[in-house]
């Protein structure tokens, strides 16, 4: 598990176009001889932090399949391990079948460069419901891959607002529920006292959590002429972090190299903004008896004026044939069946948020991870948080650049977007 990964180096990108050029390692680990027989032996790839209920969802296709048979194979995706390796076997003579895909910009990358099987014929003839991975699926397809299927969606990304209960009885508010971000704000204020060793924050906002969620929820993006939303949003987070300072401060996060998850832990946060990932991580430190706190969750606040609820996310995770695999047919039905309501369910049983979104997958995951609140990750509407398109790592990484000088204060937020602006019409535009 990791924070926000979709994102690929560019130390990838010369992997990947090194081996193409006949460079790759030629590894053929976990490839297994199928021998004479007639029954399709599939070698499958993911990645270490996947193994525990991918192997679920493997020992269940096999289970069920008696003409098929896959083999997993997990590698480590510490240091882009796992993408290094991945593209070494594409293009080294591997037997490698059908591998999993971590974030947008790896599917770009890999289908760009003729190393995914094209699905599209296959998904139509099917009637697959592509409908039901949500709009965001539809939104990276349109764009990244030209409205070809690549690969299919198996986990999905949303952000939630989580929160303390005890912290809130202690004070006789109530628990909170859908608001808008204005009355975020608001109940921070109120839920923030004490000092020093005392402290305790209304709110806890990572230092790593870049996206401009509220402007996102508009409907604009950093890629907008207009980026008014977006310095609002700016303007909003310097109201948390220093006005209100209902947050620990950037600056604090930065220079101590806080622990997001440690200090919502510790019992001195009342509310934080994450991910569904979060859910996991409190539920196995819980287990582990490293905190014994009590939480839930509420949805992601909104702007001031939107009715229905709207996170920000979207499909993170897929699944693909390698397009010299002699067992595409095989290795589709297994990619169908993680992707589709029976293996979803499987995954969702993990706490792991799964794109399929249906009754079945979504009692699962409810009943998984036994807060009645991440019904909630059903029915937001999901916004796509990385745009799909060329240059948006680069694009991202000078928004970055102009959003940590305005959060250290040396720079107000209208010169951080005139600033960005410049920079990105120069990436965009080489």
């Amino acid at each position: 598990m990791n924070k926000k990964k979709s994102s690929i180096s560019l130390l990838l990108v010369a992997a990947l176009t090194a081996a193409l050029t006949g460079c790759g390692s030629g590894s053929s680990d976990g490839a297994s001889d199928q021998g004479g027989s007639n029954k399709a032996v599939l070698e499958y790839y993911t990645w270490t932090d996947e193994e525990d209920y991918m192997k679920k969802v493997v020992d269940a296709f096999n289970a069920k399949n008696s003409d098929v048979e896959v083999h997993m194979t997990t590698i480590s995706n510490d240091a882009d391990e796992y993408n290094t390796k991945i593209m070494n076997n594409l293009s080294g003579g591997s037997k490698m079948d059908v591998y999993s895909i971590n974030g947008t910009s790896s599917l770009g990358l890999y289908s760009s460069k003729g190393q995914l099987l094209d699905l599209t014929d296959r998904i139509k003839e099917g009637n697959l419901d592509v409908g039901a991975y949500g709009p965001s699926f539809q939104d990276i397809t349109g764009v990244l891959t030209k409205g070809k299927y690549y690969a299919l969606p198996y986990r999905t990304s949303e952000y939630a607002l989580f929160y303390n209960k005890d912290l809130f009885d202690q004070a006789g508010i109530p628990y909170p529920s859908q608001m808008t971000w204005e009355e975020y704000a608001e109940l921070a204020k109120s839920l923030t006292k004490g000092d020093g060793a005392d402290k305790q924050w209304g709110g806890y906002f990572a230092d790593w959590l870049t996206a401009p969620l509220g402007a996102l929820q508009k409907g604009a993006t950093i890629l907008d002429d207009s980026l008014d939303p977006v310095a609002e949003w700016l303007d909003y987070l310097d109201r948390l972090y220093y006005k209100d300072a209902s947050h620990m401060s950037y600056k604090q996060m930065k220079a101590e190299s806080t622990d997001w998850i440690k200090q919502f832990e510790s019992g001195n946060v009342a509310m934080l903004v994450n991910g569904e990932w979060t859910l996991n991580m409190l539920k196995a430190d819980i287990a582990a008896g490293k905190t014994d706190m009590k939480f839930d969750m509420a949805p992601l606040p909104l702007p001031e004026g939107t009715k229905d609820p709207i996170t920000v996310g979207g499909v993170s995770t897929f699944i693909g044939v390698n397009p010299k695999s002699k067992q595409a047919e095989a290795a589709y039905k297994f990619a169908q069946f993680v992707s589709g309501e029976e293996g979803e369910s499987i995954i969702a049983e993990s706490s792991v948020l799964p794109a399929y979104s249906s009754d079945k997958t979504k009692e699962a995951f409810i009943q998984a991870t036994g807060i009645e609140g991440s019904g909630y990750f059903f029915e937001a509407n999901t916004v796509v948080e990385n745009q799909p398109v060329e240059h948006i790592d680069e694009v991202g990484r000078v928004f970055n650049e102009q959003r940590d000088l305005f959060l250290f204060q040396e720079q107000d937020s209208k010169a951080s977007i005139q600033n960005f602006l410049k920079q990105r019409e120069s990436v965009i535009k080489p």
